[in-house]
């Protein structure tokens, strides 16, 4: 079951269009099937011609608190470049997915009442509490209208961190009537632009800098090793400003795209934390503690190139194989690999590694703060191993079967977490790695076919079959972690964000 809230003004359109045939004439016997009073024939708006409803009544008892109050029921007007405040309607519709059965009017009011208790809108036992009205034109969804004013106080209501309340009541009512199970909100989704800056990168037919500053920074942190890296190579890109302790230590930074500007022609910057929650100075501090940092090189880039290259294979194999003992660690590092692996490649191979990348990128955060606290020594081998692929990238002496070698040990990984994440019910990150695995499995086909001749006989059937496998849950039965270490001179406590 999905929830999906939205605030807003006008409590009385918000009931017309309940009420009324809906955008594409969807709307079926609209009818309340749960009020705050409990009386819902009490409060069904008349029919007055087949298919129009007189709502004049519902709607002002709905709002006669807010109108008691003196509350504004219609946006108000501000100034030039001042926040809209938020109206005082409360808008939550709630959907079944379509192979659920149909449920009666009595179990929609039931989750309704949950929601509202769990949202402190309305608590149960609390007569005072909000008025609500909740409406159903569909088989397989209802709409909650509330006006955010308490009936005997008439104080303006704020619900705190109601989107994860509601996301909380829609999973309790999964288990209660057995419906189709969808996973837990892990508040790491990243800020999507707003409707401002989507307008603006239209209006100039480019990507909207929020979504280009966080993919042009979650590349740099997984290809630097260090503060001082990390800040070079995204000065090659973007406009770069670093806040710093007294001691020299990275404390925080903020990035800005080249000609992005604001009114009064400075630059719009976006804080590091602002972007994605494991991109905040802080978060990037602790991954670089958690692996060693490669060492100095000492031989030739042919030898060294070659060396990377198979230290990243041997790291990715090792991490397969030890997946039951950190797969939120591997997970995290294996999302850095995968950028990694798009930036060192040669402009023909990106394309496809870049969509693996992103597609990765919601199967590598770990709820709750975006990274894990503690490092296995695995994840912490496949991090160094990226930073050392990162310092040779591909040449005229990488050999084919080297990059198909990793692509395909890559592609095993990225198999197995995403039967780790169905496994623990992470429905949305196990689709997310599923659909990386599947761009991975096309690029090694591809691959092999425009490496044939470099590649050994026995190599090329075996990538295409081993990139199409899925994974067999190998993973299923075994035990939990026996030890993680936490990165040296990283604060917080053993457990934190879990």
């Amino acid at each position: 079951m999905i929830g999906r809230v939205v605030r807003g003004w006008r409590a009385r359109g918000l009931i017309a269009y309940l009420f009324g045939p809906g955008r594409h004439h969807e709307h079926q016997d609209p009818h309340v099937v749960a009020v705050w009073d409990g009386c819902e024939r009490l409060h069904q708006p008349r029919e007055t011609a087949p298919g129009r409803f007189d709502v004049a009544d519902l709607a002002a008892a709905l709002t006669a608190p807010a109108a008691a109050a003196g509350v504004p029921q219609n946006p108000l007007a501000v100034r030039e470049g001042q926040d809209r405040p938020q109206g005082p309607v409360w808008h939550c519709s709630l959907r079944a997915a379509p192979e659920d059965r149909e449920l009666t009017g009595a179990e929609w009011a039931e989750i309704v009442a949950e929601v509202l208790d769990r949202t402190g809108i309305a608590p149960r036992g609390d007569p005072g509490g909000c008025r609500w009205v909740a409406v159903r034109h569909a088989a397989d969804h209802v709409h909650v209208a509330a006006v955010l004013v308490r009936q005997d106080t008439l104080r303006r209501v704020h619900p705190r961190r109601d989107y994860h309340r509601v996301r909380e009541a829609c999973l309790a009512a999964e288990q209660r009537y057995v419906l189709r199970p969808t996973s837990p909100a892990d508040a790491t989704a990243p800020s999507a632009p707003n409707r401002g800056e989507q307008e603006k990168a239209a209006r100039q037919g480019r990507e909207p800098s929020r979504e280009q500053l966080r993919r042009l920074v979650r590349s740099a942190a997984a290809r630097a090793s260090g503060p001082e890296e990390f800040l070079e190579t995204l000065a090659a890109r973007v406009q770069v400003r670093a806040r710093r302790t007294p001691g020299g230590q990275l404390a925080g930074y903020a990035v800005a795209v080249s000609g992005d500007r604001d009114r009064q022609a400075e630059p719009i910057w976006f804080a590091g934390r602002t972007l994605a929650a494991d991109l905040s100075a802080a978060r990037l501090t602790e991954r670089w503690a958690s692996a060693p940092r490669p060492p100095a090189p000492a031989s030739r880039m042919e030898e060294r190139r070659s060396a990377a290259w198979t230290s990243a294979t041997a790291a990715a194999e090792r991490a397969r194989a030890e997946l039951a003992t950190d797969p939120a660690g591997i997970a995290h590092a294996t999302g850095d690999l995968l950028l990694v692996l798009a930036h060192v490649t040669d402009s023909a191979s990106q394309p496809p590694l870049e969509t693996a990348a992103a597609e990765f990128e919601r199967a590598a955060r770990h709820p709750g703060r975006g990274q894990p606290v503690t490092w296995s020594r695995a994840a912490a081998d496949l991090r160094t191993a990226a930073w050392r692929l990162a310092r040779v990238r591909t040449g005229p002496s990488t050999s084919a079967a080297a990059v198909l070698a990793l692509l395909l040990a890559v592609a095993a990984l990225v198999a197995e977490l995403a039967a780790w994440r169905a496994q623990r019910n992470q429905l949305a990150a196990a689709a997310a790695a599923d659909r990386a695995r599947e761009a991975l499995a096309g690029h090694v086909v591809q691959f092999a076919e425009r490496h044939r001749g470099h590649a050994t006989a026995a190599e090329q059937p075996a990538a295409a079959e081993s990139a199409k496998r899925r994974p067999r849950g190998r993973i299923a039965g075994q035990k939990p972690p026996a030890h993680l270490h936490r990165p040296t001179g990283v604060p917080g406590r053993p457990g934190r964000g879990r």
